[in-house]
């Protein structure tokens, strides 16, 4: 009997599912295609697992944490040869805590599968948390996180860690919130009564007028046309009437709002 043929579409649902699995606290679907020898390796120091067995006793708290939800997922194909295919992919975990705090990471993944006696196992994972290194120093704390402490602690600490870094907050018309750092965002767009939000990960649509939403918006955001405001620490050159991003986007400069602009990106070279 030949081998199974597994499309490239079937590998990335399978390990968009097992991912989910993790968060959403289902023990039994996330290890049920591990091999016995699953290697993981996590974002904490102890997540260093040889073995399914392993895998189990280190996450035994966090399978007792409530789930988190996940978005702005994406997975890729990284390469396939003979019995082994490479996923990679990264996505936002957010989770609403008991004491009304809500806790958030932006994590990557990769994800190395091999087909065994005829069936596909996942025989590795690496996470990591995408953490931008503070310029502030802040002190650590003296007790040392481990593999006995409550998930949501680690994750709240370094919440604690960032506090200093602004934190915007959008409700995305899919009923979801989203909580990037200002120097994530690259522009808002106003679209009918909704506000299109540009961020260095991606965009995606905020239930809201974009005259609401600039009113909390930081010093280094400015309106630059009835339809845009943008963060100009973002712009990387500035001719009449039109701005383009470090990413190369294009953005259009009222008459109004001409003089305003050239008078905050001299002051920023100053």
């Amino acid at each position: 009997m030949g081998k199974q043929f597994i499309s490239d579409e079937e590998l990335i649902r399978r390990t968009m599912e097992n991912v989910r699995s993790f968060y959403y606290r289902d023990k039994g679907y996330t290890t049920a295609p591990m091999s016995d020898d699953f290697m993981w390796i996590g974002s904490n120091d102890f997540q260093w697992c040889e073995g399914l067995e392993e895998f189990l006793r280190v996450t035994e708290n966090e399978y007792q944490e409530p789930s988190v939800m996940l978005s702005d997922e994406e997975y890729h194909l990284l390469f396939h040869e003979h019995n082994v295919w490479v996923v990679y992919g990264r996505y936002k975990a957010t989770a609403a805590l008991s004491d009304g705090s809500v806790i958030y990471a932006h994590v990557r993944g990769t994800y190395v599968w091999r087909r065994m006696d005829g069936e596909l196992r996942l025989v590795h994972v690496h996470g990591s948390h995408a953490q931008d290194i503070p310029l502030n120093q802040i002190p650590l704390p003296q007790d040392r996180l481990t593999e006995h402490s409550p998930f949501f602690n680690y994750m709240k600490r370094m919440d604690a860690m960032n506090s200093d870094v602004d934190k915007l907050v959008f409700r995305g018309r899919d009923g979801m919130f989203r909580y990037p750092r200002s120097t994530e965002v690259l522009y808002l767009k106003a679209a009918n009564q909704n506000c299109t939000v540009c961020t260095s990960t991606g965009d995606f649509e905020a239930v809201g007028l974009l005259a609401e939403y600039f009113k909390k918006m930081p010093a280094e955001f400015l309106r630059i046309h009835k339809s845009y405001a943008v963060n100009i620490t973002h712009i990387a050159s500035f001719c009449r009437y039109k701005v383009v991003l470090t990413n190369g986007q294009e953005l259009p400069v009222s008459r109004a709002r001409y003089m305003e602009l050239k008078n905050r990106l001299s002051q920023t070279v100053q």
